[in-house]
């Protein structure tokens, strides 16, 4: 049976077996939670019924207390009272009575809450001389009222109590079925992930100790149809694989290390004759590097003077145009100093024209100097009436004399710009003939420039003809130098590759002794 229900366990899978277990567990803590819940309720409703008795047997003391008052003074108000008292005292009662309360303690306080009323009514209705005779009968009717409160009042306290008893037995049956499936939920974890976890992991152990033999066929937990019982069966395949590759790298280790000595005796014999080869090849291939560099020598001087003539070249070109520039400059200053000697002359005639303009208004000036005097001499003659016309007289007269001296002036100027203009104008001319003559060297200095450039040019032609024969000989001769380089670096590679090879032959047979040891160690 045991082994029947272990079985029907490992058909279910790990998360399925974790979500019954919790599950579970939930579950019960969940009704633990709710019988809480529910005993909390019944204490409220019993203590709420506990409270609405004390408001009873509260309510029957006030009546008293109002039924008493009433006896001394007999006033309307504490008749009310009375009645408003002994008619809560009923809706009391038959709160009591809906809310679930019944038994005989409950029909005692009714029964003595009616007879009390009845009583208390009688005592309403009386007149004053009759009310002592009320007071045996209310006296022993209130005894009974308090009687019956206080019994219900101790039957509630009872319920409650044995309310409060059950809630705890409950509460404690729950937890101890709680407690008894989590510890089966623990075990049946432990039982089935922790245990086969376990056994996976020694299997695991074993292995990468090299014991092989170690088997779980015989095994329960091998019929599993879960993830670990899926793990323990591929840990077993991967055994089995590992033991099979490692029988046939035991029976392939003897055959290579017997491969690997023949290989490097083999190799051995390659590596002497490469070697000659590679001396050979050096003694070749010096020569050929320096002749190669005797060449390239050749070649670099060539190209030194090909470069000293191509910047000569291009400095005489250079010079040519700054040569064919200051032609152009010389041509436009002559161009000006022409203008300059044509805008002089005109000056010159402007300036003649002026003394002319000049001659007419000193004449001008003369003739109203002597109209102004001779209006003066008229002024005089007239007296009294022509003395306004006298100052105006004097003041053309005065004004005509200033002219007179202001064209005097402008005429000494003008004479003075006419002498300046004439020398400027001959400055001028002698500056123009000094262009020329400018002009004339400059050109003269354009064409020497351009028969050295032209020389510089055919040294520069014959110098890149060195050059090129030089470059040719040198691209040959490096031609031949590489072809021997790598000649001598295929020797020299296959040297290396000789050693190597017969360093990785002894290294292999090495190797082969180290991995039967390797091998040695896994018992199969």
């Amino acid at each position: 049976m045991y082994d029947w229900l272990v079985l029907q366990l490992g058909r279910m899978n790990v998360s399925l077996k974790l979500t019954v277990g919790f599950g579970i567990c939930l579950l019960l803590t969940l009704l633990v939670l709710l019988g809480g819940i529910e005993g909390l309720n019944e204490q409220g409703a019993h203590s709420e019924r506990l409270t609405h008795i004390g408001q009873l047997d509260g309510g029957a003391r006030q009546a008293e207390l109002a039924r008493l008052r009433y006896q001394l003074d007999g006033s309307a108000e504490q008749a009310q009272r009375l009645r408003t008292v002994l008619g809560e005292l009923q809706a009391g009662s038959e709160r009591l009575a809906r809310d679930g309360l019944a038994g005989p303690r409950l029909d005692d306080l009714r029964q003595a809450l009616a007879a009390y009323a009845q009583a208390a009514d009688d005592l309403l209705r009386a007149e004053p001389q009759q009310r002592g005779q009320a007071n045996p009968a209310l006296d022993s009717r209130a005894e009974a009222l308090f009687r019956a409160s206080g019994a219900l009042f101790d039957e509630g306290l009872r319920q409650r109590d044995a309310a409060a008893g059950q809630a705890q037995w409950r509460q404690a049956l729950t937890a101890l079925f709680a407690l008894f499936f989590g510890a089966l939920s623990v075990w049946a974890i432990n039982r089935q992930i922790v245990r086969p976890l376990h056994e996976s992991l020694e299997l695991a152990e074993h292995i990468a100790q090299g014991d092989l033999s170690r088997d779980l066929v015989g095994d329960l937990h091998l019929q599993r149809r879960d993830e670990l019982g899926q793990l323990q069966r591929t840990m077993l395949r991967m055994r089995d694989s590992l033991g099979e590759l490692i029988g046939h790298i035991g029976g392939s280790v003897g055959q290579l290390a017997s491969a690997a000595d023949q290989l490097s005796a083999v190799t051995e014999q390659t590596r002497a004759g490469v070697d000659s080869q590679r001396l050979e090849t050096e003694q070749v291939a010096s020569a050929i590097e320096e002749m190669a560099a005797t060449v390239q020598e050749v070649a670099r001087n060539a190209e030194q003077a090909s470069g000293a003539a191509r910047q000569a070249d291009a400095q005489a070109r250079d010079g040519e145009q700054v040569v064919g520039q200051a032609i152009a400059r010389i041509d436009q200053l002559a161009a000006e100093v022409e203008r300059s000697t044509q805008a002089m002359a005109r000056l010159r005639g402007d300036s003649g024209k002026i003394g002319s303009v000049l001659d007419v208004i000193k004449s001008v000036a003369e003739q109203t100097n002597l109209l102004a005097l001779n209006a003066a001499i008229e002024a005089a003659r007239a007296g009294e009436a022509g003395r306004g016309f006298a100052v105006v007289a004097d003041e053309v007269r005065a004004l005509a004399q200033r002219t007179q001296q202001s064209t005097a002036e402008i005429e000494a100027l003008i004479a003075a710009l006419q002498r300046g203009a004439e020398d400027a104008a001959q400055c001028m001319d002698d500056s123009r003939q000094l262009t020329g003559d400018s002009v004339e060297l400059t050109r003269r200095a354009g064409d020497a420039l351009s028969a050295i450039a032209r020389s510089v040019a055919q040294i520069q032609d014959m110098n890149l003809q060195i050059a090129s024969a030089a470059e040719q000989q040198s691209s040959v001769a490096a031609e031949i130098s590489r072809s021997v380089g790598q000649v001598r670096d295929i020797a020299e590679q296959s040297a290396a590759a000789s050693q190597q090879t017969a360093t990785s032959s002894n290294e292999l047979a090495r190797l082969g002794g180290d991995l039967q040891g390797q091998v040695g160690r896994f018992r199969l």
